[in-house]
């Protein structure tokens, strides 16, 4: 299975950084502006990951993270 990097992207001329964590047997996907969050953290646990990716051999990580950069490309962040 491919891990998902963390990605560096400008939108309406700020830069964005989305990350992608493990944390509390989560994994975690959010979106910084600078030092700053600026979305919503969405997350899978791992067991419903792994069950995802054995039936459709596709990672909800990998759509957790085009859902989160589609939210910024649609103007919906946290301003900081």
């Amino acid at each position: 299975m491919e891990m998902i990097q963390n990605e560096k992207f400008e939108f309406d001329g700020q830069e964005f950084e989305i990350r992608v964590a493990e944390i509390n047997g989560k994994f975690c996907v959010k979106v910084f502006s600078g030092s700053n969050q600026v979305s919503p953290e969405y997350s899978v646990d791992f067991e419903t990951h792994q069950d995802f990716f054995s039936q459709y051999q596709e990672s909800l990580v990998g759509h957790l993270f085009e859902i989160a950069k589609s939210d910024i490309e649609n103007g919906m962040y946290y301003k900081a």
